[in-house]
């Protein structure tokens, strides 16, 4: 059985270990056919590749009150900007250029330190397409089964040697994924200890430990939707006449491996969100003109790479799962 080197607790020993260790040999096949495999499926898909800079004035990551990430800021000649977060600001401009949408895979940035679940920059694939909740909600399901039925042909020797079964794959394929609305998991979690967190009065975020007892109960791959509107990002649609959103959240493995959103569709629709949500408007006038100049209704969704191989190959601490390590408390080489 191949087992991971945890070389992130001495780093200065990770060089070695990359390159002579079977673990980081199938890490990085994995990788290779997962960035493969989800060019591949776009194209079937008709949506097309785009690049846009890294360097962003304007961040997604930590509004809402929900939301557990912080900005990267960085200082090029006297001018304060931020590494991306998310490429899904730039992905809403693409959308708007193509027949039916954009898709990039990439690192985010995050200024969180490291732990099991966290990772400072990470592989993000991350789309957005012309259509609603339900319309990319789809999409991501049908990427998952791609990825895994993919990753069964090319990679199941390699699975095999660090899981011992790929049964985990063959569950997935065969069955629906599970839905359940934010409002009813609470219900289901009320006497599961520590399962939601408050966030603000009688505003509720279900935690990892909710998580993991809903996946529990009905598999992984298990979608939560219609988080509390306050909890979530501001470019989020609010649900008509609810104070929930048109979110979903996919559960795997560790938990939270994909979350998927509806946006807001007029400019008036963009600058009352942003009201609700305290929001600084300065920043993000691009955002609510884009909506003047072409309004259309986009949704997208973006999954972290590493969290998937986490359940792909059933681990539990995503450091592992890194190529070059890179925590923004020290500088590593290579």
């Amino acid at each position: 059985m191949i087992k991971p080197v945890s070389s992130w607790k001495q780093p200065e020993q990770h060089l070695e270990q990359l390159l002579t260790t079977p673990w980081y040999r199938v890490l990085n096949k994995i990788f290779s056919q997962i960035l493969l495999l989800t060019h591949d499926f776009y194209k079937t898909e008709n949506i097309s590749p785009t690049i846009f800079p890294i360097t962003t004035g304007s961040v997604s990551s930590p509004f809402g009150l929900g939301s557990d990430s912080l900005p990267v800021k960085i200082n090029i000649k006297n001018n304060d900007m931020y590494l991306a977060d998310s490429m899904q600001f730039s992905l809403e401009i693409a959308t708007r250029l193509n027949e039916k949408g954009a898709y990039y895979i990439m690192p985010s940035f995050r200024g969180e330190n490291m732990d099991a679940r966290h990772l400072n920059e990470f592989v993000h694939s991350e789309v957005e397409i012309k259509g609603n909740l339900d319309d990319v909600m789809s999409l991501a399901e049908r990427y998952i089964k791609y990825l895994i039925r993919g990753l069964k042909n090319t990679c199941s020797k390699e699975i095999m040697e660090i899981c011992g079964t790929t049964e985990h794959l063959d569950k997935v394929l065969n069955k629906p994924f599970y839905k359940i609305r934010f409002e009813d998991a609470m219900c289901e979690l009320d006497s599961v200890s520590n399962a939601f967190k408050e966030l603000d009065k009688d505003l509720y975020a279900i935690t990892s430990v909710g998580e993991r007892a809903l996946i529990d109960k009905y598999g992984d791959f298990t979608w939560i939707t219609h988080m509390p509107y306050k909890s979530v990002p501001f470019y989020q649609a609010k649900e008509t006449g609810t104070d929930f959103s048109m979110t979903g959240d996919l559960l795997a493995g560790i938990g939270e491996t994909l979350g998927c959103g509806q946006r807001v569709l007029s400019s008036q629709d963009a600058i009352n969100s942003l009201d609700e949500h305290n929001v600084d408007k300065s920043g993000y006038q691009w955002y609510i003109d884009m909506r003047n100049i072409q309004q259309i209704q986009t949704a997208g969704f973006g999954m972290g790479i590493e969290r998937f191989i986490l359940w792909l190959l059933k681990h539990n601490d995503i450091r592992d799962c890194t190529l070059l390590l890179r925590d923004h408390s020290n500088v590593v080489f290579p």
